[in-house]
């Protein structure tokens, strides 16, 4: 059996055959990329030629990532011009506005095309390559249109919200002369710089929502003022004057507001080129305070039921008056003293020691017990009437008269006899009548002045010569000796004279 070989020629088929199929992956491959390319460039120039702004894409705060430039455009429209507030301020004043009424209109159909242009404008290339990176892209800024026209329109009338006058120059006394110092400054409101500000950076100042109003500072002027200051030294220096009067001991205390505090209350003002000043009141109260810190015993002041009436007074050297208040006291019991002894002694009526400590057994008071003893002010009922006073001498039977500080008249009086006798002590003139009946003694005592009530409801005072309603004088021969049941008894004529003389508050001083 021959064995057969098999041709050469079949053997280089097959080897044809493998270096076929090493190269068809590569080509696969080779496809595959190259449709993968095709479909890129097809899905680019669909981006490009109409698809939606990138994701993400903002204009300012609006959203517009996905949108078509037509949606874009609306929405654009509505948040930028038609709800968009604009904060119009200045320092620590906001007010609300529109920004269209400043002039401020955002182009929504050219914003909108801006936004789409992100990753399809000329810089195109570095935006995809972020985008395919992750980067977030940019804000984007409105298209604002700027109408300087109506800006300024509207710029024109905000004026009278921000502007503030500079204060008045106010006055002091520094270095012995009298000087005038500028107050704060004020506000001017500058139109042109805000509409400036506004005009160059529109699209910044919708973004921010605010516009600052621009303003300047206005000096407050002192030349006028302190001119006329150099031609008024002497009577700026004017002293203020404080009294207070004590009417239990007839004493004034005197003081002058230091010039230093008075410089703080001028208040000046130039009218017609005339220099007017007044007084501020408003620190008065409490300077007065600190002088009745300065008293001492337990003083207090008593202040006038009338205005402080400051410009006036320092313009005319009247002082402002108090009255000093005594306070309380306490008496302590000696051997053999009495209800009425006491009573003398102090100038208290006895029943005024018995309403103020209850209980007290008046038949009966022991040597060393402490009683208490008002005010000798409760028996000044009514605002005292400074510049008169009756000084009434018990052992001279005398009245004397003072008003300002000098004597002016001088009677001869009967007081009360030993068994009804006048009270001493320091009282007011509280009621008058021209002609009062005391049914006690059946007596008519003409022009009566109402001083002291020896007890409650029964009331001494002066009066003139009284009659019996017989019609009898009586005591006429017997004046300059006590006579009466406890009040003061004058002639006809001086009784009437006192009568119109001494108003209700004028003090009366009865000593023994």
């Amino acid at each position: 059996m021959a064995l057969v070989s098999k041709p050469r020629a079949s053997m280089a088929h097959y080897h044809v055959d493998d270096n076929q199929r090493s190269w068809v992956p590569w080509l696969t491959l080779s496809a595959v990329l190259l449709a993968v390319g095709w479909l890129l460039i097809g899905a680019y120039l669909y981006f490009r030629a109409a698809g939606p702004i990138v994701s993400s894409v903002k204009v300012g705060d609006t959203e517009v990532g996905g949108l078509t430039v037509e949606q874009a455009a609306v929405r654009i429209d509505n948040e930028w011009n038609r709800d968009r507030v604009l904060l119009i301020g200045h320092g620590d004043q906001i007010f609300e506005g529109n920004p269209l009424e400043f002039g401020l209109w955002v182009d929504p159909n050219a914003t909108a095309r801006k936004a789409y242009e992100y990753g399809r404008g000329s810089q195109r290339w570095s935006e995809l390559a972020g985008m395919l990176k992750g980067a977030t892209p940019p804000e984007i800024l409105p298209e604002v249109v700027f109408s300087p026209k109506v800006a300024a329109e509207q710029l024109a009338h905000w004026a009278g919200l921000v502007e503030v006058e500079p204060g008045a120059p106010t006055i002091a006394f520094e270095n012995g002369k009298w000087i005038a110092k500028p107050g704060t400054d004020g506000i001017a409101y500058d139109a042109e710089a805000t509409l400036k500000a506004l005009a160059d950076n529109p699209a910044l100042i919708l973004r921010s929502g605010y516009l600052p109003l621009m303003t300047r500072p206005v000096s407050s002027p002192v030349d006028s003022l302190q001119q006329k200051l150099d031609e008024m030294q002497a009577q700026l220096d004017r002293p203020l004057l404080v009294h207070a009067y004590d009417p239990i001991s007839d004493n004034t205390l005197e003081w002058s507001v230091p010039r230093e505090l008075l410089a703080s209350w001028l208040q000046p003002e130039v009218v017609n080129n005339e220099l007017n000043i007044t007084l501020a009141e408003s620190g008065f109260g409490a300077y007065i305070d600190s002088l009745e810190k300065e008293l001492t015993d337990g003083r207090s002041f008593i202040l006038p039921a009338v205005a402080y009436n400051l410009t006036e007074r320092w313009q005319t050297g009247q002082a402002y008056t108090v009255i000093i208040r005594h306070p309380p006291t306490l008496y302590d019991v000696q051997a053999g003293d009495t209800l009425l002894k006491i009573a003398w002694n102090t100038g208290i009526p006895f029943w005024m020691i018995l309403q103020a400590n209850p209980g007290m057994d008046m038949e009966n008071i022991p040597a060393g017990q402490a009683i208490k003893l008002p005010s000798k002010n409760d028996l000044l009922p009514y605002p005292v009437v400074v510049g008169k006073r009756l000084v009434l001498s018990i052992t001279d039977q005398r009245l004397r008269v003072f008003e300002n500080g000098s004597q002016i008249k001088e009677f001869v009086i009967s007081t009360g006899i030993d068994r009804s006798p006048t009270q001493p002590g320091i009282f007011q003139v509280q009621t008058h009548e021209l002609e009062a009946y005391a049914s006690v003694w059946d007596l008519y005592m003409p022009h009566f002045i109402g001083i002291y009530e020896a007890w409650p409801g029964f009331m001494n005072g002066f009066h003139g010569l009284p009659k019996l309603s017989n019609g009898t004088r009586l005591w006429a021969s017997i004046l300059g000796k006590p006579a009466s049941f406890g009040c003061i008894i004058l002639t006809l004529e001086d009784a009437e004279w006192l009568y119109t003389w001494a108003e209700k508050g004028v003090v009366v001083e009865i000593t023994g």
